[in-house]
């Protein structure tokens, strides 16, 4: 019953805080990436743990900064063997969550950025009124609490929040892609199931390696 069980648990927490969707998330990305409400999709299950949590700068420095162009993120995906859909389709999950003001604000001050659309920047500036401000905002301002395809209609309108976002719209190689999801939700969620299964058994530790952490 361990899937049945798992499942009605996480129900029940992201209704009382949605922002542990685009935590789980983000923890089964970097993990694998690193170390290695939408869609429903079989999740292959059996793969272990680390014995150590690496958080380490190293660890840091190898995950793609949201302050990357998409050459960089095309560069960084494509030694984990994943392509530039399966970056498109990751980037997606930025359809929920919060993004806080000193990961974006250079795009703010000291001058906007040319490629962030006039009124959402002026948006943005009464939450981040100055560099470095201690505020936080959504990732998706359409849908901020539902995992959809309007990320892909927000970059399309020069709404991305962050130069890693917006530059997919930006980048010839990945731009037919964002307009192909933004138009086709159910295509958005066949190739984001696809690219989460990838990074799920990237660097899979088998042997002796790893093993069930009691604690996480």
């Amino acid at each position: 019953m361990v899937e049945q069980i798992v499942r009605d648990y996480l129900k029940k927490a992201i209704r009382k805080h949605v922002g542990l969707a685009a935590g789980l998330l983000r923890m089964h990305f970097h993990d694998c990436f690193v170390q290695s409400g939408g869609p429903h999709y079989p999740v292959p299950l059996g793969r272990r743990d680390g014995f150590s949590s690496a958080s380490n700068e190293t660890t840091i420095a190898s995950l793609p900064a949201p302050s990357s162009d998409a050459s960089v993120l095309l560069f960084n995906f494509s030694k984990h063997h994943l392509d530039a859909t399966d970056l498109v389709a990751l980037s997606g999950a930025h359809t929920i969550g919060i993004g806080h003001c000193n990961v974006f604000d250079d795009r703010l001050y000291p001058s906007q950025n040319p490629t962030m659309d006039k009124t959402f920047a002026k948006s943005l500036r009464r939450t981040c009124p100055a560099k470095n401000t201690d505020n936080a905002t959504v990732l998706d301002r359409r849908s901020p609490y539902t995992f959809d395809n309007k990320y892909y209609v927000n970059i399309m309108n020069r709404q991305g929040l962050f130069t890693s976002d917006q530059s997919l719209y930006a980048d010839s190689r990945t731009r037919p892609i964002v307009t192909s999801f933004a138009v086709n939700q159910s295509l958005f969620f066949e190739k984001f199931a696809a690219a989460m299964i990838k990074v799920g058994q990237l660097d899979v530790l088998t042997g002796n390696q790893g093993g069930i952490r009691a604690q996480c």
